[in-house]
């Protein structure tokens, strides 16, 4: 598809409020994708344009959630085609504290150095071959300054709304009307790492269950990171025949070890480099084909206890523990342990879980687009209000350019012009031929 064409549909159902806004925000947009590197200025043509593209983005009508829900549409669309989904979500920071102008950031938290900048989650819906479809949902937010000597408060003694894991539940929930606005034509599976270990997550499913909708609640897989307290039925209570449930003495980590041997599976792990934490010291792994052993288990988790006495319902659900057989000497050994909605009771339904779960990778690299690609830390504004609306337009540049490039490596005979009007890929040529 062309680029005038792509901008005209990601954005066919935009409404800014007035049709000059719209039509120049689709402007900004075709810029920012003709030039995703360069700065605002750079990617228009001229002053006066560079001008309208302040005046659009600094707008009240144009907001993030404005700007996001044409090309949300589209991707709902797009996930309509395809028999299964997953739709990723995860947080990354977003450092402006160099841009010492810019008003509404929040502190972040450096090891180092005071840091301020902006928590992005984002929601990134690929197919089970990993062909990126669009972002569904996003969500920018800025943490509050403290006072001198003000305590940061106590996330135990605060109800879910308030704390910022809030955003890994509303995740699910997004994931969920994404699953309705398909009629159930596409299974969903939310897809997030440790940080979305949370036990309200798991009961939103049953609750949904429970009110028989026509269409069913998306399913998750997340990689554990609470070590929970197990249950197991124990005497038969009076209370309508049901079974009392007392703690086990063997915790969720443990028993997983325990589960039921399904088989192995292979795969090839990428080279990585990573700073630790804190450290700042580079981490080296090398690229190599892992084999890990497959297990299962059903488990009944203990229910937690919630401020204000708010009580929450049992839950059980399975739990994969692949952990790699042989890791080489100095190496440390690719282990997850999984918890999914999904009934797995034999090894190819394991085997998918884990394939659904290494796509979880494919918004890792989205965010290295949008940061080294995109460059959205160099953004040169003054306001969070003016901030936002031109991230949720490289969000949709980031997504363009990862798309573009699964294409090429998924169909390296396919025409570029299939993708790239004739102007475009020519200009392309004689620029890298230089003639």
């Amino acid at each position: 598809m062309y680029l005038s064409d792509f901008v005209e549909q990601e954005f066919a159902s935009l409404d800014l409020g007035d049709k000059r806004r719209n039509r120049r925000l689709r402007q900004v947009l075709r810029g920012f994708l003709e030039s995703p590197v360069r700065s605002i200025q750079a990617a228009c043509s001229g002053c006066a344009e560079t001008m309208g593209a302040y005046r659009v983005l600094n707008s009240a009508r144009t907001t993030s959630e404005a700007v996001l829900a044409p090309h949300r549409e589209a991707t709902a669309a797009r996930v309509g085609q395809h028999d299964c989904v997953a739709l990723i979500q995860d947080t990354s920071e977003l450092d402006f504290s160099k841009k010492t102008q810019l008003e509404g950031s929040g502190p972040l938290d450096g090891a180092n150095r005071p840091r301020r900048g902006f928590f992005l989650h984002t929601q990134l819906a690929v197919t089970e071959d990993r062909l990126p479809l669009g972002v569904y949902h996003s969500h920018i937010h800025a943490r509050e300054d403290r006072k001198e000597g003000e305590k940061k408060p106590n996330n135990n003694r605060l109800p879910i709304e308030e704390k910022e894991s809030y955003r890994w539940l509303e995740g699910y929930r997004q994931a969920c009307e994404l699953a309705t606005a398909t009629a159930g034509q596409t299974e969903i599976f939310s897809i997030s790492d440790r940080e979305g270990d949370i036990y309200e997550i798991y009961e939103q499913r049953e609750l949904l269950l429970q009110q028989n909708n026509p269409v069913p609640p998306a399913h998750w897989i997340v990689r554990v990171a609470k070590n929970r307290i197990l249950l197991k039925p124990g005497e038969p209570s009076d209370d309508e025949g049901k079974a009392e449930w007392i703690e086990s003495s063997t915790p969720l980590f443990e028993q997983v070890q325990e589960g039921t041997l399904l088989g192995e599976v292979k795969f090839d792990i990428q080279q990585r480099t990573a700073r630790g934490a804190g450290t700042g010291r580079k981490t080296q792994r090398e690229s190599r084909e892992v084999r890990q052993a497959v297990r299962v288990t059903k488990i009944t988790p203990r229910v937690p206890r919630r401020i204000g006495g708010k009580k929450l319902m049992s839950v059980s659900y399975w739990v994969i523990d692949a952990r790699e057989i042989d890791p080489p000497e100095g190496e440390e050994p690719i282990h997850w342990v999984l918890a999914t909605s999904l009934p797995v009771t034999d090894f190819a339904t394991a085997c998918r879980v884990l394939k659904l779960y290494l796509a979880r990778w494919d918004i890792e690299v989205f965010f290295r687009v949008l940061k080294t690609g995109c460059r959205i830390e160099e953004i040169q504004l003054k306001t969070a209000e003016g901030l936002y609306p031109c991230l949720a337009l490289y969000l949709i540049v980031a997504w363009r350019i990862l798309y573009l490039t699964h294409l090429r490596r998924e169909c390296p005979d396919l025409p570029c012009s299939v993708v790239f009007a004739d102007v475009e890929w020519r200009a392309a040529v004689a620029v890298a031929k230089k003639k």
